[in-house]
Formats: structure tokens, C-alpha cells, sequence
């Protein structure tokens, strides 16, 4: 029996108030063993074996469409059940494939949605040691505590639950499988040979398999590198928190490419709810009024903060499958496993809003419109019948989507996807991946909802997401408002480091030519003023010489002899006109002078 781990009363970091941690809905003994096999007995498969069994599958297709026995649903098991025999990739792929709703029959779609992984685990002495490698140290070191069982086991990653030595705090220890890295890219070889030969004998061009498999390619490289799982999960802490939704605690010391530590939720499972509300609706109901949990008001918490991760954050959990969802006391819960995690283009964001807008407004054209340009290529053929149908296909959900006699699929917001794909389907047009991820996402997320409200209207949802939203954005004007004001003071800023070296170059230029000027006018001032200070003294000497003195005796006698005679009123008018001058140009030279030595 395993130990029941305490949380700390007071943690150093920001973990879960224990207060929202609910009483368990199901005793340990109940939960199904996860079997553990060494590592080389593992199924793996090679390109003979899988092109056997895909061989067989065609052939009992073809052998039932020839005795008229052919039967869409039996079809769709036969390849849930080839896919799931495979493993591993292959299954990514059946999960993959089962978004083409445009292609793919409503019971193959459905049938390989359901793909699961099979909870097998490898033993604790191989964790052990993977840990070990990866932290460098013993994990007694690590770890005060340390479950060799585990917790959780799927085709990439195994999860075992300790406890922290130096922090004290329970964890749930995430490792990537052994040789995990490497049996993926064998398996993406093995797939694109195997898509290649039916590309070739088989007409299935429309499906657009090799994208598909581009697709899965660069999905299972984000998962197979957990500093990509870690830095998803820091970023949606950060935007969840604003949504009331708790994302668990990173211990980054801890955290390698390969290796993840993070803060154990003392929660249930959304997937363990839902069992045990089928099975006993008795004991899920006492659990439920214990913890002040109300199913319908968690169902339009994960509508809402859905759609506001890809409308508002373009930041959006991309599994929100019941298997990483944890319900937690009065209606909050928690995520976890970001793996997959999503961010679209702006353009396509915008379409796919305006999609929902024109559809809630009943503007069915304008919704019919936008969303062909959610494929990659539209016809030149067609179109206006094509647009017809599109319009009849989004008036036809919104009337079902407020029948409450019909199912929850058959209304659900993924339901208008199913309608929509139908007409491209039709006319052959290739709807893009972005389309495809939402709807896988909403998708995994109506597992969840149709059990916790199954009589759910999304349209009355999405308009009470408008409402929301149109709230959140006016409380936040003043804020723009502030964060747009201290942007263009930053931008004002930036431009101002860049032109100061070029003002500051043209300044220099300005003040060498500048100086030379005023070098040139400063010494024709001196030069003048010079001139008018010896023209002071000549008139001084010949005012005295002419009416009182006889001065023909000192230096240039013979030139106050020769100046004309005049009286004495012309004499000063004279001086006074010289001294103007001489502080006219005295004035001149200070402006000069300053000029220059600026």
C-alpha cells in the first residue's frame, strides 16, 4: 500500500493552498496497477510486421465490401485496434488521423479519438538509474522519498511521486523512457515508408499524409524535450492565474532535458470523475457536495477559459483530455502535462474569431465567408453553391446547438467543425492544420464537458465569453492606455540613441566651421577697432593743436598741419561718432569671440 504523502503547512514556494486539496474519490487499492515490464520486452515492430498487419486490414476491408458485408463501424474498431497493437507512434498518428473529419468517416473519426496508450512502465531500478544520470548525484540524495512503483505510465514518459529532501515537499518525479528518443525516429521512418507505399497502390492523396506525418514530426520533437514541457508550463502558470486555474510548481533545479520535478496536486482526475460518476453517481454526488464541487459550473469554467487561452492569450492548453485535468474543491482545477502546447498564427486567429463572432450574430454569410479561409486552397469552381451549403451547414448547428434533446456531440462546438468538413469534404477542399489543432482541441476537451453538462449551449457560452471578455478589455484600457504612453517613450528614447551620434557628428561639423568664421570676423573687428582707437587719438591731437596747443613739434605734426581746420562743435560730433564705432565693434568682438570659443 503506498504511503500517504503530508503536504508542508508552510512551503517556501508558491504551491497549492492545501485548502483547495479535496478528500479522495476513490481509495488506492481501487485504481488498476500499472504493469511494469523490463525494458526488452517491449513490442517493437518491424517494417515486415507492420506492413503485414496493415495488409490484413485492407484485405478484410476488401473481403466484406465483396460479400456485402461492409460496415462503417466495424471498419473504424478493426483500425482502432490495428493502430493501438502497434503502439507507440503509431498511435500519435490513429489520434492524429482522427481530426479529418473532412475525410474520415463520423466512426473512424470517433474510434481512433479514443486511442490510448496501455499503462505499461518500465522497472524503478532503470528510473533510478536515469535519474541518477541525469542529476549526477544518488536520488536518497535528491529525494527523501521515493516510490519505485509508478504513478503513471504512457509511450513517452514514466511518473513516480517522492518527496523533496531539502524542501520537504511531496513531487511528482517525471522521467523520459529509455531509448525513447531513438525508437521514435526509427518509428518515423518506418512511418514515412509506410505511408509512401500507400501513397503509391492506394488513392488516399487527398488525406495529405506526408503533412500529416510532418505534422507528428514536429509534435513528438517538442514532446521528446522537456525544456520545452518547462518552459510551456511557466508561461501558462503565469497566463492561468488570471483565469483562476492552477498550474503545479517547476523545480527548475531539478529539471533536465529529459527529467521533470514538479509540485504533486493533491486533486482527482477528471478521467477518474467520470468513471466513477458512471459506475457510482451515488458516491461521485457525496464527493461532490464534500467538496463543494458543482460539475456544471467546472464544465463552463473550462468553456470559458478555453476559449479566452486561444482568443485572448493565444497561449491554449493543446490536450485538455480528462487524463490532465484535476478537479480540485469549490469548482477550481488543476492542469498539467504541457507538452502540447498551442500558439497560432494572428491571421488565422482572427479569421477563426470572426468565424464564431459571425455565426453568434447569425450573419451566416459573412461566417460561411471567413471560414474558407481556413482552407489552403479555395476552388475557382463552384463557389457560389459551395458558399450556399456552407451557410445551410453553420444555420443547421445553430439550431442544434439549443435542442437540449439532442446529444451533447450533436451540438458542441466541435459538432459545427464535423458539419463544416462535410462541404470541404465535398468539394475537395483541404482544410489547414491550424483548424485541424482546434478542433482536436475542443475536441478533448468535450470528453469533459459532455459528462459535467451535457446540456451545455455553446452559443450562449460563447456569448457570455463576448460579454466577459468586452469587461476584461474596457477594465484594461487605462492600462493600454499607460503601457502605449511608456511605449512611445521608449521608442522616442531608442530614436533618440540613434540619431544623437549623427546630431552630435553634425555638431561637430557645424562648430569647425562655425570657429573658422568667427576666427576670420574677430580679427577684421581688432583690425577696425584698432583703426578707430588710432582715429580717436588723430582727432583728440588735432582739436588741441587747432585751438589751444601748438603741437607741431610731437610725432605727426605734419599731418595735423595738413588736416583741415574746424570748429570745435564739429570736433565732437566727431569724437562722439568715433566712440559709437569703438563700441559698436567692441560689441561685435565679445559675440564674436564667444562664438568661437563655444
Amino acid at each position: 500500500m503506498r504511503p500517504t504523502f503530508i503536504r508542508v503547512e508552510k512551503p517556501k514556494h508558491k504551491l497549492l493552498n492545501p485548502e483547495y486539496c479535496p478528500t479522495p474519490l476513490l481509495p488506492p487499492s481501487q485504481r488498476p496497477p500499472i504493469q511494469v515490464l523490463a525494458l526488452d520486452q517491449h513490442h517493437q515492430y518491424g517494417i515486415l510486421t507492420v506492413l503485414f498487419r496493415f495488409a490484413g486490414f485492407g484485405l478484410d476491408r476488401l473481403g466484406d465490401k465483396l460479400r456485402g458485408r461492409s460496415n462503417p463501424l466495424r471498419s473504424a474498431v478493426a483500425a482502432r485496434e490495428l493502430f493501438q497493437g502497434l503502439g507507440g507512434l503509431w498511435i500519435k498518428l490513429g489520434q492524429l488521423l482522427s481530426l479529418r473529419s473532412d475525410v474520415l468517416s463520423d466512426e473512424m473519426c470517433d474510434q481512433l479519438s479514443q486511442l490510448l496508450y496501455a499503462n505499461i512502465g518500465f522497472p524503478g531500478s532503470v528510473v533510478r538509474e536515469a535519474i541518477e544520470r541525469e542529476l549526477g548525484c544518488p536520488v536518497e540524495k535528491i529525494f527523501s522519498r521515493f516510490e519505485d512503483a509508478p504513478l503513471a505510465a504512457a509511450s513517452i514518459a514514466q511518473v513516480h511521486r517522492a518527496v523533496l529532501r531539502q524542501e520537504g515537499v511531496p513531487v511528482v518525479v517525471k522521467l523520459l523512457r529509455p531509448n525513447v528518443i531513438e525508437a521514435f525516429r526509427r518509428d518515423m521512418s518506418l512511418l514515412r515508408m509506410v505511408v509512401g507505399f500507400l501513397t503509391a497502390l492506394l488513392p488516399v492523396g487527398h488525406m495529405r499524409l506526408n503533412e500529416a506525418l510532418d505534422e507528428l514530426d514536429a509534435m513528438v520533437e517538442e514532446e521528446l524535450d522537456y525544456a520545452y514541457e518547462a518552459s510551456n508550463s511557466r508561461r501558462l502558470r503565469k497566463n492561468l492565474r488570471r483565469h483562476k486555474v492552477y498550474v503545479p510548481y517547476l523545480f527548475r533545479r531539478y529539471c533536465t532535458g529529459k527529467l521533470l520535478v514538479m509540485e504533486e496536486i493533491q486533486g482527482v482526475l477528471m478521467s477518474e470523475a467520470i468513471a466513477v460518476s458512471k459506475q457510482d453517481p451515488e458516491r461521485f454526488d457525496a464527493w461532490c457536495e464534500e467538496n463543494a464541487v458543482e460539475p456544471r459550473k467546472v464544465a463552463q469554467h473550462l468553456f470559458l477559459s478555453n476559449m479566452r487561452q486561444l482568443i485572448e492569450d493565444n497561449l491554449f492548453h493543446g490536450d485538455m483530455h480528462p487524463g490532465n485535468i484535476i478537479l480540485l474543491r469549490n469548482n477550481r482545477y488543476a492542469l498539467i502535462d504541457f507538452g502540447t502546447i498551442g500558439a497560432l498564427d494572428p491571421d488565422f486567429l482572427q479569421i477563426y474569431f470572426g468565424v464564431l463572432q459571425a455565426a453568434n450574430q447569425r450573419a451566416y454569410g459573412k461566417a460561411a465567408d471567413l471560414s474558407l479561409h481556413m482552407c489552403t486552397e479555395i476552388p475557382q469552381f463552384n463557389i457560389g453553391k459551395m458558399r450556399s451549403e456552407l451557410i445551410s451547414a453553420i444555420k443547421l448547428w445553430q439550431a442544434r446547438s439549443g435542442m437540449e434533446t439532442l446529444g451533447y456531440h450533436d451540438r458542441s462546438l466541435g459538432a459545427s467543425g464535423k458539419i463544416m468538413g462535410q462541404v470541404f469534404a465535398k468539394y475537395q477542399l483541404q482544410v489547414s492544420w491550424a483548424a485541424l489543432r482546434m478542433a482536436r482541441t475542443w475536441g478533448t476537451l468535450d470528453t469533459s464537458l459532455a459528462y459535467f453538462d451535457p446540456e451545455m449551449n455553446h452559443r450562449r457560452m460563447f456569448s457570455r465569453y463576448l460579454k466577459a471578455a468586452d469587461q476584461r478589455r474596457r477594465k484594461n484600457a487605462v492600462k493600454k492606455i499607460r503601457e502605449g504612453f511608456m511605449s512611445t517613450l521608449q521608442t522616442a528614447n531608442e530614436y533618440r540613441v540613434l540619431l544623437e551620434p549623427i546630431a552630435q557628428r553634425a555638431t561637430i561639423a557645424y562648430k569647425q566651421k562655425l570657429n573658422k568664421i568667427s576666427m576670420a570676423t574677430t580679427t577684421v573687428i581688432r583690425f577696425l577697432l584698432i583703426v578707430t582707437l588710432l582715429a580717436i587719438i588723430f582727432c583728440v591731437h588735432a582739436f588741441l593743436h587747432q585751438h589751444f596747443f601748438d603741437l607741431g613739434y610731437l610725432p605727426g605734426g605734419e599731418l595735423v598741419d595738413d588736416f583741415p581746420s574746424m570748429e570745435k562743435e564739429w570736433f565732437v560730433v566727431a569724437l562722439f561718432g568715433l566712440g559709437l564705432v569703438t563700441g559698436l565693434l567692441r560689441r561685435l568682438l565679445r559675440i564674436a569671440s564667444s562664438a568661437y570659443l563655444r
